[in-house]
């Protein structure tokens, strides 16, 4: 071939190639940002948003959900899944909100397949670890270290329909110390069903029914010191909502119903501690509106109402326990590059006792949760809690509660994951000037043999410090174990 007829053909092959680098690129700016889910880059499918429970130490105040199995569609609004500020109890700070999830690859060599039973996918976990605390009673001084074994469970069912959407939730777990008696079991479980009726394109009615277990920590300020094993509280609720899109403009309206339960405490002594003054209803109603200026810019507004009816309406103390609330809340859900997005909202909340004798908790409210992925192997999690919640402390007239956490998860390779968080917790016990202060250090790692089975590990700090004289502890937990997951 002469040099001339080379030379062209070179040319020919360089611009085709050219050009489908260019589509490739013009292609790769377009994609939306969820392709680029933080989880994915930074660990494959582990974990979800939701971060297990820490070390094993004092599992239960933020409940965690199971990790979903596979992309879901979006609420038609911009419904910011980060905590009810209007929450009665502490589970209203729960679990940071779920980032729409890119499917899975089928190369994926350590992504858990699932099962399939008709027309939903099952994922099972099933953990099992020995860990030792330095200090399980959570005691100022004078603390007594104590190894322990931990048994959780989680599995999460996904429908597979083309249209409407009903997803199932369950975790369980125990743990039982050795050289600590006066602790029981620690029982904490729960349970979600999530449904979606797609009525129409631009139509949906949102339910939710919720159930679950849980032990006060022993370090609790309204737990008695001499309670002898658990103080067990349960709850269980419903949500039931209707949301429809007017073009860019979208609206969800939600009524929701909680009954917190609290059993007797049995005590050291012997005997029970009656805690039926600390059961209540809470009904609530939440109005949202959105207005997407731009795929990647969707700003909304909130207003919720509250009630709370307690079962008797005066405590043993002779206060009239209940309260009736609002918040207010503005933010709005954003993608400022295809490696950054998240949702920020700022508010203001208030908690009026139906004692007059008490004074109404109010302040602030700031919620959101960002993400970042710098690099494909690593993430960055920012995310901001409050709630207004109630408290039987005496002469308290309710609980402002404040968290900020960040946490940071690498892949040194695809199946070994390092993450390393911190959180800061503020709890202003209103109307007897207690301000309890906690920080949480924790460093995790999973080593992922296959598919199915990991090796994992953590080490955890704990330290709260407390305005009451005598109050406030430290300890550290080290935990290490095996993972199964279909």
């Amino acid at each position: 071939m002469p040099r001339a007829q080379r030379l062209a053909a070179l040319a020919l092959v360089a611009l085709v190639a050219a050009a489908g680098v260019a589509r490739g690129q013009e292609a790769l700016d377009d994609e939306p940002l969820r392709r680029l889910d933080p989880d994915t880059l930074a660990g494959g499918d582990y974990g979800g948003t939701e971060p297990q429970p820490l070390a094993g130490g004092a599992y239960g105040r933020e409940p965690q959900a199971a990790p979903r199995a596979a992309a879901v569609e979006e609420p038609l609004t911009t419904q910011l899944q980060i905590g009810d500020p209007l929450a009665g109890s502490r589970a209203g700070l729960g679990a940071p909100p779920r980032v729409p999830r890119a499917r899975r690859l089928a190369d994926e060599p350590y992504s858990p397949t699932g099962i399939r039973a008709g027309a939903f996918i099952l994922r099972p976990t099933l953990e099992s670890t020995a860990g030792y605390d330095t200090n399980p009673n959570e005691v100022k001084s004078g603390g007594r270290g104590s190894a322990y074994g931990r048994l959780r469970g989680d599995l999460d069912a996904v429908s597979d329909w083309s249209r409407h959407q009903l997803e199932v939730r369950l975790s369980g777990q125990i743990r039982k110390f050795t050289n600590a008696p006066e602790i029981g079991l620690e029982p904490q479980a729960s349970a979600t069903v999530d449904g979606r009726i797609d009525v129409t394109d631009d139509t949906q009615i949102v339910t939710q029914l919720r159930a679950s277990i849980t032990t006060s920590s022993p370090g609790d300020p309204e737990t008695p010191t001499d309670v002898d094993g658990d103080e067990i509280q349960k709850s269980y609720g419903a949500t039931l909502g209707v949301a429809k899109r007017f073009n860019r403009f979208s609206l969800q309206l939600d009524g929701l119903f909680d009954r917190y339960l609290y059993d007797d405490s049995p005590l050291q002594g012997g005997g029970k501690l009656d805690n039926s003054d600390r059961i209540y209803n809470a009904y609530e109603v939440r109005l949202r509106g959105a207005y997407e200026l731009s795929p990647r810019l969707q700003p909304f507004a909130e207003i919720a109402v509250d009630t709370r009816d307690y079962d008797r309406s005066v405590d043993d103390a002779g206060v009239r326990r209940g309260s009736d609330g609002y918040a207010l809340r503005a933010g709005a859900k954003f993608e400022a590059t295809r490696l950054i997005a998240g949702e920020l909202a700022l508010g203001y909340g208030r908690q009026t006792p139906k004692d007059n004798s008490l004074d109404p908790v109010e302040g602030l409210l700031i919620d959101g949760s960002i993400a970042w992925v710098p690099t494909a192997l690593t993430t960055v999690r920012l995310n901001a809690r409050s709630a207004l919640q109630e408290t039987n402390l005496s002469g308290a007239s309710g609980v402002l509660t404040r968290s900020v956490g960040v946490a940071v998860e690498h892949a040194l390779r695809r199946n070994v994951l390092l993450t390393a968080r911190a959180t800061v917790e503020r709890l202003d016990y209103r109307g007897i000037g207690r301000i309890d202060d906690a920080v949480t250090l924790a460093l995790e790692g999973e080593y992922r043999l296959n598919r199915s089975l990991s090796l994992i590990g953590s080490f955890q700090h704990e330290k709260l410090a407390s305005s009451e004289s005598g109050e406030g502890y430290s300890s550290s937990i080290i935990e290490v174990g095996l993972r199964l997951r279909r």
